[in-house]
């Protein structure tokens, strides 16, 4: 699937994955329901084919 975790603040992150692995890698997201023993929902914010576009409308506080 070509994952790679680029930014992580805490709350929210950006993953890069391969443009046509990009619907399973929302259903992997979606599945997972626990981190380290704590509850936890993964929600897709948005998908761009730039990061930077995500960073703008996403990451910038």
């Amino acid at each position: 699937m070509g994952l790679y975790l680029i930014r992580f603040d805490g709350d929210k992150g950006i993953l890069k994955c391969n443009h046509v692995e990009k619907e399973n890698t929302i259903k992997l997201l979606k599945s997972i329901k626990k981190i380290s023993s704590k509850k936890v929902e993964i929600e897709t914010l948005g998908t761009s084919g730039t990061i930077k576009s995500l960073v703008k409308k996403h990451m910038n506080n």
